[in-house]
């Protein structure tokens, strides 16, 4: 059992696990004891089941709930499409960040366990450009550019050059996913210069809901009331999705509430 959720994680990991191969893992991380090796995974697949019961803010849920009742079938069924995997996409998003700390974790361990490679000097992020670099993505696949993305949480300090590689993968990488795993990378870099302005600036470029809607998340946890202007334009653009001007409109209202947020 042993080797087979060792063998489950990795490709959790890699973003290669199936449907089935996550209840798995979920399954397994809801049962005691869980061997001490394996008890940094548990917190988090622990939370899967938890997140289940928890629900967006009652505004959000009113105002989604009376979007959602229109006379015609036909764009209720799209939004409601579209909603389910919104809300997929953010509970991903809440457990996103914890992830990132055990993917860390995970690969050191498994680092500890493996030789050295000969050279010696191959570092995350030394791999992160390799893999992220614009010339390399139409040779990669999309696990590979996540899973480089996320070595980003083994780096105790970056460079521009690894935080430009994040901003580039987050508007202009051909997977949503992979999207996804780069704009929540750069929250942990919100300090690094120009991470804050590029997260405003992507909202322009953006058209998936997924990533709209995580953006905006993002740039209201961290005040950054210079997007105001961004998230007025997503509210007030009739072409974007009715799930998407209502969280620009909730964010908007939870930044005039806030206080001033660092430049």
């Amino acid at each position: 059992m042993k080797q087979d959720i060792d063998k489950l994680l990795e490709r959790y990991y890699d973003g290669e696990s199936s449907l089935e191969e996550e209840k798995q893992l979920r399954q397994f991380f809801q049962k005691d004891p869980v061997p001490e090796h394996l008890q940094t995974h548990a917190a988090q697949f622990r939370y899967f089941a938890e997140a289940r019961t928890q629900h967006p803010s009652l505004l959000f849920s009113n105002q989604l709930a009376a979007k959602m009742n229109p006379p015609a079938p036909g764009p209720v069924r799209r939004l409601t499409n579209w909603v389910a995997r919104i809300a997929a996409s953010l509970a991903l998003l809440i457990v996103g960040f914890g992830g990132g700390l055990l993917y860390t974790q995970w690969r050191s361990d498994r680092n500890e366990q493996q030789p050295t490679a000969a050279n010696g000097d191959v570092t995350p992020a030394l791999e992160m450009k390799k893999v992220l670099a614009f010339e390399q993505t139409p040779k990669t696949s999309a696990s590979e550019r996540i899973q480089a993305v996320n070595q980003s949480y083994e780096l105790a300090r970056v460079d521009q050059d690894i935080t430009q590689l994040l901003i580039n993968t987050l508007n202009f990488d051909a997977n949503v996913n992979v999207r996804l795993a780069a704009c929540q990378a750069l929250l942990r870099f919100e300090e690094e210069p120009g991470v804050r302005e590029a997260l405003i600036q992507s909202l322009a470029i953006q058209t998936d809901p997924n990533v709209q809607i995580t953006l905006i998340d993002m740039l209201v946890s961290i005040k950054e009331k210079r997007a105001i202007k961004q998230i007025q334009q997503l509210a007030r653009n009739q072409q974007v999705l009715d799930v998407v001007r209502l969280k620009a409109e909730e964010g908007l209202n939870r930044l005039s509430r806030g206080g001033t947020a660092p430049s």
